[in-house]
């Protein structure tokens, strides 16, 4: 007779997550096969893959520290207003490297662990189900996998990171952005590849891997700070772990205070399985959260965002803080565009608000109110970041065909040049390019 704990009963799914409507993830699931298919890389994809790899181990032996410190500058470039107390220790290096495969390694066994129950053999003749002392809920499990496909979709934004440091990178040699976007996109293809399973290739090559992980340091006085820990094997995957690190940490007011209903809700969603899904799905999630609260922030705020970088952070910190089930409403009426009941909910959270009083000065706060009717002239940017997919608001007649770079400011040229990588409009990336090189 087996006996079955009521928290085995279910696997965390995106597909049946109170979170999301059902109609939303069936188009992302077509936009994703148009683009990626099912099948994974064709021959010559692989063979590319594979000749991209091997050039970029080529160059990058011997400067693994010099490109390390280009990803230090660029996530502090983009994150720096939010890891005061953050160290970040992050090395780009070679496949062999022990620190990376003691990481890995215990990323499988605490795998492996977490899986441990789901391994045990059923008898199915007779089931008795038995309550758990403390059952799984539902519907943190739902929070916990939208939070893990934010942070997935957020460390995805490496491709426009690394083009803020274009001329850095190009100093050390001038193929490897060509080298890294191709690795990137066509591992984008593994991503959605059925067949694929997470696990089994990183147990038979785990040289390949990525590590990351957050740890805690103590100092002589007993206080604790955080540590973001990365070892990987290129430029792309340094700016992909370390972003997947500081929202790592963003998040973690989410988790459940009971450490075992923690740890059970994390069995159910922080899976080499769940990572998968959560690699495919997040992308488009965290574009459509970021774009509804750039537009909320536009039409409801005075807030210029161009001079408030890791706003966004700051509003997830509080969206994480909320109670499970209007955090769960929230992220369902963002994603069934249901903006009314969407603006109603956080404004009565004050999640917003509260993150813009975090970043202005005490004596601005009353200068800075909603306002309902007020929109920003200026193109959403978040520390650098692409911040849409598309632009939020259509081109006005009267701008001219030409765009004078010349006078644009930091901030302005990496949201134009964000804006062209993302409809892939390289012409425009070379025009840009120039004039962020000139900028101090």
């Amino acid at each position: 007779m087996a006996l079955k704990r009521y928290n085995q009963l279910f696997e965390a799914d995106i597909k049946d997550n109170t979170g999301i409507p059902s109609d939303y993830i069936q188009g992302v699931e077509q936009k994703g096969r148009e683009q990626f298919g099912y099948n994974g890389p064709n021959p010559q994809e692989m063979r590319e893959m594979m000749g991209a790899m091997q050039n970029i181990m080529r160059i990058q032996d011997g400067k693994e520290g010099e490109l390390t410190e280009i990803g230090k500058e660029i996530i502090l470039n983009h994150y720096g207003s939010i890891l005061d107390d953050v160290k970040l220790d992050i090395k780009i290096v070679k496949p062999d490297d022990p620190e990376k495969r003691e990481m890995t390694q215990k990323m499988m066994d605490d795998d492996q662990d977490e899986n441990q129950e789901d391994d045990q053999p059923e008898i199915p003749e007779t089931e008795i189900e038995v309550p758990d002392v403390f059952p799984v809920d539902v519907t943190e499990v739902d929070k916990r996998k939208i939070l893990n496909n934010l942070m997935q979709g957020e460390a995805q934004n490496v491709h426009s990171m690394m083009h803020t440091e274009k001329d850095k990178i190009d100093e050390v040699d001038d193929r490897l952005i060509d080298l890294y976007k191709t690795l990137l996109t066509i591992n984008r293809k593994f991503d959605w590849m059925d067949a694929a399973d997470l696990e089994q290739m990183m147990q038979q090559n785990p040289d390949m891997a990525n590590a990351e992980e957050v740890e805690w340091e103590e100092d002589e006085e007993g206080n604790q700070s955080p540590v973001i820990k990365v070892r990987a094997l290129d430029l792309p995957m340094l700016i992909h772990e370390t972003v997947k690190g500081i929202y790592e940490l963003i998040m973690a007011n989410a988790i459940p205070e009971n450490a075992e209903m923690a740890r059970k809700v994390m069995a159910e969603t922080d899976t080499l399985k769940d990572e998968k899904e959560d690699i495919k799905f997040g992308p488009f999630i965290a574009a459509d959260i970021r774009n509804f609260f750039t537009n909320y922030i536009e039409r409801k705020t005075k807030i210029n965002i161009l001079e408030n970088p890791n706003i966004r952070e700051f509003i997830y910190g509080y969206l994480v803080e909320l109670p499970t089930d209007k955090f769960l409403e929230l992220i369902y009426a963002v994603l069934s565009d249901d903006e009314d009941l969407a603006d109603d909910l956080i404004e009565k959270s004050k999640i917003v608000k509260n993150a813009i009083d975090d970043i202005t000065e005490p004596e601005e706060k009353l200068e800075i109110p909603l306002d309902t009717s007020g929109s920003m002239d200026e193109p959403n940017l978040v520390g650098g970041l692409q911040a849409s997919d598309e632009p939020l608001t259509p081109p006005k007649e009267e701008e001219p065909k030409e765009i004078n770079y010349k006078n644009m400011g930091q901030a302005e040229l990496n949201y134009q040049l964000n804006k062209a990588l993302d409809k892939e409009d390289y012409e425009t990336v070379k025009k840009i390019q120039p004039f962020l090189k000139n900028k101090e």
